[in-house]
């Protein structure tokens, strides 16, 4: 008869899984694959609100978590994946974050990176970077109980600092300014885990993972919305300004890898995991350009999906992690949910982004081509995907 905390040790080290940001079914593997390393069978039912862990050879003990939405802490993650897998179980050790002045910096830095690898006028670059500083004042303050606001709030931030600049004569583009400015909460690795655990049939978690991405997308658009809206009722209506491209020639090799570096600092991924990832943050950017062999921007994305899976997958069956930690910085730059507020943007406002407009039209099929994208790569490790440990 195994002793109590040693079970709950185990539904503990599913919780410290499900909290930094890893797949439902992952979970469940990786608890199966700890619990048998001790001598322990347990069945396990992991969702994106909760564990249950059932042990039938300890008179049929349960102890079932109910857990808040993950949030993303990559080196936790690894550590935890690291411990599972290692001969003589350390403990859970709790990994250091970033210094507070770094990840400040890598706030500034997303939004100008951002917009300098899609192409943007240099003021509007200068802009993104305040409106940075004032997303990260927002982080700050929504903490605690309120951090569920936090994307509202950036995003409404955003629009008034936006209109407020546009009705003093900056030419800037609003909305496409304001995008730039929350495309760090463009839900990346909620949208890749909730792919995943549709390609491998894991319906409930795929489905509420979707519909959980979908809300966040919900509330920075309507966060946009409402402060254009009223910063409009303030200071007057903002002119509508095209998008102009002033990046230099090498500009965009800067940006890349400071995007890159900042959102693995966001993210608290190891200094070693971010450099494993630049390949895919490249991929995310350029892939669809240069991948689709005459196909359009669609064939492109799907070629690129597969290409940021099966790197993601084979780096971490390589290194016994899992691949969610190398594919999120590439599906964060590909996936469509800053070119679905793109697309809202277009469609009510008739205000564009990225210099091909059909781009926010393209929305819908962008997204599918990820999605058959994922599901094809997924589908070359699928037997070695169900035994994850090993």
């Amino acid at each position: 008869m195994a002793p109590l905390s040693q079970l709950r040790n185990i539904a503990d080290t599913g919780e410290t899984l499900h909290r930094s940001g890893c797949a439902p079914y992952k979970i469940e593997k990786y608890l199966q694959f700890y619990a048998r390393k001790q001598g322990i069978n347990v069945i396990v039912q992991a969702t994106p609100t909760s564990i249950s862990c059932q042990f039938p050879d300890e008179d049929n003990q349960f102890i079932i978590r109910r857990l808040e939405p993950a949030q993303i802490n990559l080196s936790l993650l690894a550590r935890t994946i690291i411990r599972i897998n290692a001969v003589e179980d350390p403990g859970i050790e709790e990994p250091g974050r970033y210094p507070a002045w770094l990840i400040m910096l890598a706030n500034i830095a997303i939004p100008p990176a951002f917009l300098t690898l899609i192409g943007s006028a240099l003021t509007t670059i200068a802009l993104s970077a305040v409106l940075g500083f004032l997303v990260w004042l927002c982080q700050l303050f929504c903490r605690g109980d309120r951090v569920i606001l936090v994307e509202f709030l950036s995003a409404l931030v955003a629009g008034l600092a936006v209109s407020l600049v546009s009705s003093m004569g900056v030419e800037v583009p609003v909305w496409g300014t304001c995008i730039a400015a929350i495309v760090l909460f463009v839900p990346g690795l909620s949208i890749a885990n909730s792919l995943e655990c549709l390609a491998f049939n894991d319906v409930i978690s795929g489905s509420s993972l979707f519909a959980q991405s979908i809300f966040v997308l919900m509330k920075l658009f309507i966060g946009i919305y409402i402060g254009v809206s009223i910063g409009a009722a303030l200071w007057g209506a903002t002119p509508h300004v095209e998008n102009v491209n002033e990046v230099l020639w090498w500009m965009p090799y800067l940006a890349l890898p400071a995007l890159s570096f900042s959102i693995g600092v966001i993210f608290n991924a190891r200094l070693v995991d971010i450099v494993r990832a630049l390949p895919v943050t490249v991929l995310g950017m350029w892939g669809p350009l240069y991948l689709g062999f005459g196909g359009g921007w669609i064939v492109g994305t799907w070629v690129t999906a597969m290409c940021i899976t099966l790197y993601g997958t084979w780096l971490a069956k390589t290194l016994n992690l899992t691949g969610a930690i190398y594919i999120v910085q590439g599906i964060l730059i590909l996936v469509p949910g800053s070119r679905v507020l793109m697309s809202a943007t277009q469609s009510l406002f008739n205000e564009t982004l990225m210099a091909d407009a059909s781009i926010g039209l393209s929305a819908l099929l962008m997204f599918s081509a990820i999605v058959a994208g994922q599901v094809t790569a997924l589908a070359l490790y699928s037997q070695k995907n169900r035994n994850l440990a090993s």
